[in-house]
Formats: C-alpha cells, structure tokens, sequence
C-alpha cells in the first residue's frame, strides 16, 4: 500500500502549527501531508521540513483519497467536516472538544484508555482528549491502580493558549499596556489576563466552568466500566503563554509514603519525576516545552492522602497525541 495521506484542518492555528511540527517528528514525508485552513488564511504557506506547504480552504470533495483527517477547528466547524471526511472514506481524529462527550465516538488518553480502539465502535472518528484531562489521569492511573483511589481533587492552572493565538497575542497586548500606565482592552477573556488571575476558564453552566465540566464529563467516560472515584476540579486562567499545571490531592485506600509514591510515579513512561524542592528542582511549564511527558513533583504524603503538582505542555500534549493516533488509523481498514 502507499503512504497515507494525512490532512491537517486548521493548520494555521497554534495546535495546527503543532500538529505539523509532530508530523515531522514522526518522519511523515511532505508528500504525504496536505494542510487546510479558514477562507482567512487560505494560500498561505507553512514551512515543513525543507519545503513550504500551501494551505486550501476545505470543501466537500476536499478529502477524497485521504486517510486520515486531523481536525483542529472549532468545535462547530470539526463537526462539519468530519462528516464530509468520513463520506469521504476518511478517518477523522478531533481535537477541537466537539465529539468528547459522544458516547459513540471512543475518547482517547494515551496511557490510560490505549485498548480503547480495539474494541468495536461506529463511525470513524475518534477524540482526543482535552489535555488537562489526559494530564490529571496519567497521574492518578497508576496510583489507582497499585492503592485504590477514593475521592480526587484538582486544581487546574490554564494559560492563554487555551483560546488559541489570539489568547497569547491579548496577553501580551494587556501586559505591554499596563507597563505603560494604560488601560488594557478586553476582548476575549471577561476580565484583564494581564497581571491577573481569572478562576474561571470558558463560560459557566451551571457552578461549572467549561474546563472543569470537560475534565469531569471526560474522566467519567475513560474511566467507565469501574467503580468512578469522586472528581472535583476548578479552573484558572493565569497570565502565562502556554502550559498547564495541576495541584492534585488524591485520597486513596490505604497509607502510602512520599517515596512509595514517586517510585511508582517513575515506573510510568507517561510520567517524569521532578522533585527535590530543596535544590529548586519541580514540575514548572516551561520545562515541559515540546514534552509529551507529565512532569511530577512536591510529593507530599499523610496518611491515605497524597498532594502533588504537575506540569504539561496542553498543546504539544494533543498534538503528539492526535498524530500518534493518525498513524495508527492511517493503514486501518
């Protein structure tokens, strides 16, 4: 068989431009990519490997002899698109949040759900889940595992890449204002992100915020088929660039000790253990750039209880994932 064809839809976007940088990574020949973007950014050309690659608004016949679809859209638009890829032939890998709640539709978290695609479903999609939630479970998944997991807690620290360039670029367009004795405008978060912190990240449904109804509504399907500890989450939105970070307490059914627990932690390919405060050494973001990894540390034990931060790259996070999967749909029949 020839090389899979693999399409990126938002190309030009933060995700996007990851996406692509994973595809070179994984050593996906130009040849084999084809990039699509808004009417907006339609013909610009995006570097890749030696080359430049045009990019061309999606249409119905777009897909034809495609393997496989990355999408990187907004939730509305992913759901029409996939729709045309799979009449296509195509299958589809989401990563915009708009089939993550289709119980129809498997939901991915590498290293907690891997047999998830070997088991029959319909269709031809698959989601990825949002970082944060593959975040907080590959941590808690192997703490479950070995003590049993009663009752979670997490704080999720989120920065501006949550809403794309557009999130960075209204950082820094509020940061450089306020140093110069201006009022920042407002424009996508609700209050000023510069020097500030919002407890809250997307809008409200109920006494949820979006961030925190995903990572629980996620969880619950990844983690179905077993006894479902009890989840809580709040959401933050900090001024920071990219990354996230997770204060985590875990309630679990028997004593453990710190060093119990990082040893176990290091067991975890998913995971890398950072954790010697007294040397100044644990989980920040921005030693998580380009990382697939959950970075762990401040491990602190009492008891059944363990507290601990972590840190991940959120859009390196679902951007390796996403090609990951692509690869492994791509010669699937």
């Amino acid at each position: 068989m020839s090389d899979p064809i693999i399409a990126v839809v938002g190309a030009t976007g933060i995700v996007g431009r990851q996406i692509l940088a994973s595809l070179q990574l994984h050593d996906v020949e130009p040849d084999q990519v084809r990039l699509f973007a808004s009417q907006r950014s339609e013909a610009e050309e995006l570097d890749y490997e030696e080359e430049t690659l045009p990019t061309e608004k999606p249409g119905p016949d777009s897909f034809r002899g495609v393997q496989v679809v990355i999408c990187a859209t907004p939730a509305d638009v992913s759901r029409r698109l996939a729709q045309q890829a799979q009449q296509a032939g195509a299958w589809v890998v989401d990563v915009s949040g708009a089939f993550r709640v289709d119980t129809t539709v498997p939901l991915v978290a590498p290293g907690v759900n891997d047999g998830v695609l070997d088991r029959p479903f319909a269709g031809r999609i698959v989601a990825v889940a949002n970082p944060a939630t593959q975040a907080l479970l590959s941590v808690l998944q192997p703490l479950r595992a070995k003590f049993g997991l009663v009752f979670a807690d997490a704080t999720l620290l989120f920065g501006t890449s949550t809403l794309g360039q557009g999130g960075q670029d209204q950082l820094s367009k509020q940061t450089a204002a306020l140093m110069n004795g201006k009022d920042p405008e407002l424009e996508l978060f609700p209050h000023r992100i510069g020097f500030n912190v919002i407890p809250a990240v997307g809008g409200f449904e109920g006494p949820l915020c979006d961030a925190e109804r995903h990572v629980l509504v996620e969880a619950a399907r990844i983690w179905s088929g077993d006894a479902l500890p009890a989840l809580t989450a709040t959401a933050l939105t900090v001024p920071t660039y990219h990354g996230l970070t997770l204060v985590i307490s875990a309630h679990l059914n028997r004593p453990v000790d710190a060093e119990g627990v990082r040893a176990l932690l290091k067991e975890d390919p998913g995971l890398k253990v950072l954790d010697d405060p007294s040397q100044n050494i644990y989980p920040m973001p921005m030693l998580t750039t380009d990382d697939a990894t959950t970075h762990v540390g401040r491990v602190r034990t009492a008891g059944t209880r363990v507290q601990l931060v972590a840190a991940t790259d959120n859009v390196f996070r679902v951007a390796d994932t996403a090609v990951d999967l692509a690869l492994k749909l791509a010669n699937r029949t």
